[in-house]
């Protein structure tokens, strides 16, 4: 693994812990009730910062040598297809304000059928679907490294600290 991979999936990890620690902080205290009807506004721009640089170092991961013997573009393509046809789905369903969390700041819950009926969690599947395609046409490793990382990370804690408190 070069530097390049490691800043990548630390970038990741670090976007992830964010977005998660501040849903649940505005969860659990309301952090954000003091920006009144700007609160959507500060806690997308907090987060979109470090989703922001962990796409910059996406772009520094593609200078990476730790590859595969082989790359598969075909199957890559079409893995990035899906992927981005399940995004599509699930955003026109949800609304591009779910992409930062909006149903916690009076934006309302929209009622998850279609693409949510067949896949759970279709936006961070997408994700993880997304980087392994890139894994397969670049032959990067670290891209399949931050597929586990996303569906880990984004499947696993951020969907569970995003879930609608019951009662």
């Amino acid at each position: 693994m070069t530097k390049f991979d490691y800043f990548a999936i630390a970038a990741l990890v670090l976007a992830i812990g964010i977005n998660s620690l501040t849903v649940y902080l505005h969860k659990k205290y309301r952090v954000y009730d003091r920006f009144g009807h700007n609160a959507l506004t500060v806690h997308s721009t907090l987060i979109s910062i470090f989703w922001g640089g962990f796409i910059a170092t996406e772009f520094l991961a593609s200078k990476s040598t730790w590859r595969t013997a082989l790359a598969y573009p075909v199957l890559g393509w079409l893995i990035m297809a899906v992927a981005l046809t399940i995004f599509i789905l699930a955003l026109r369903q949800i609304g591009y304000r779910a992409l930062a969390n909006g149903n916690f700041f009076g934006q309302p819950l929209r009622a998850l059928g279609g693409i949510y009926k067949m896949v759970p969690e279709p936006i961070y599947v997408s994700y993880s679907l997304w980087y392994a395609g890139i894994g397969l046409v670049t032959s990067l490793k670290v891209f399949f490294v931050l597929a586990i990382v996303s569906l880990i990370g984004l499947v696993g804690l951020e969907a569970w600290v995003e879930r609608p408190s019951k009662g």
